[in-house]
């Protein structure tokens, strides 16, 4: 039996404080967790059976010796570097009747600072790597992480790996709207699948309609796209003409933060075990949608069991 696949991610991690109260400026109590969308895919892939390593930088800190701990925990491969410099931290409140209301504080990270370090020749060779998946998020952060991706990225294509990427955009980290879209497209034209919402499709590419954006990817070089439509699921094109839409599965939402990351751990996951396009689209729908249905990032991405229950409950055909 082939072992399965490994999937290389890479960003930055955050230290998590969530309240249940309305808003940041009122509250008082939070819980602590760990968060960061590239280390939620991860896990989100491990526990669909998948194995993920997660490279990233922490800080020479006590936030840094929490997440060094925690990620411990969490059944994927670290490859971690710890530098000087402050881990980056996330205070989140409400979501219990919509999207909650997010602060992140990333300003001269370790990350930031030294993501260079993890670029070493045993990395860049990505010995036992099948996938890589990236976001737009390293390359906001800063010059050093921006390359660092881009570093990654190239060795990638140069190894014949196929790369994922999620735009997964934080407009507080692009100053400039230009050259947000132009790095972030440029990225994406390399990739081999490109996953981003409706919303950010729209930002991006100046198109309205979810098939338009496809196509803007598709041309620009991508062989796959999936635009995720939150509650209504999500559709997928591919470069050889194949279309999805992914079945809409009823869930209570209580907290949206990590749904995105949760669809691409369901899509990759098929993606790599070699399931059709409609199923690969279901799985993402139905991994996102489990996601939305607790509190926290990492601890809302569900099992395999779960997931497999979902697809197998009673659901709309779109």
């Amino acid at each position: 039996m082939n072992p399965p696949p490994t999937v290389l991610t890479f960003g930055e991690a955050l230290v998590g404080y969530g309240s249940v109260e309305d808003n940041l400026r009122a509250a008082t109590q939070f819980t602590r967790f760990p968060g960061g969308a590239e280390l939620n895919v991860a896990v989100g892939l491990t526990r669909l059976g998948i194995r993920a390593t997660w490279a990233s930088v922490l800080g020479e800190d006590p936030h840094g010796d929490y997440l060094a701990d925690a990620i411990s925990d969490l059944g994927v491969i670290p490859l971690v570097r710890r530098a000087s410099g402050p881990t980056a931290l996330m205070f989140k409140a409400g979501g219990a009747s919509g999207d909650p209301e997010v602060l992140q504080v990333r300003h001269q990270s370790a990350f930031a600072q030294h993501a260079e370090a993890l670029l070493t020749a045993e990395v860049l060779a990505l010995e036992d790597i099948d996938h890589m998946h990236l976001s737009g998020i390293p390359l906001g952060i800063s010059p050093v992480v921006r390359a660092a991706s881009i570093t990654l990225l190239e060795a990638a294509v140069a190894a014949g790996v196929s790369v994922s990427f999620d735009p997964n955009l934080r407009l507080n980290l692009w100053p400039d709207p230009d050259e947000m879209r132009t790095v972030i497209n440029t990225m994406a034209g390399r990739a081999s699948v490109v996953m981003p919402g409706a919303g950010e499709g729209r930002l991006l590419t100046g198109q309205d309609d979810p098939e338009a954006i496809a196509k803007a990817y598709l041309d620009g070089g991508a062989r796959e796209v999936v635009i995720k439509l939150g509650a209504e699921g999500a559709c997928a094109w591919t470069a050889n003409g194949q279309t999805a839409r992914s079945r809409q599965f009823a869930v209570t939402p209580i907290d949206t933060v990590g749904a995105g990351d949760g669809f691409a751990a369901g899509y990759l996951a098929a993606f790599l075990s070699g399931a059709s396009l409609q199923e690969r689209v279901d799985q993402g729908a139905a991994v996102g949608a489990l996601a939305t249905t607790r509190r926290g990032d990492l601890a809302a991405m569900p099992q395999r069991d779960e997931v497999d229950a979902l697809l197998d409950s009673m659901s709309t055909p779109q």
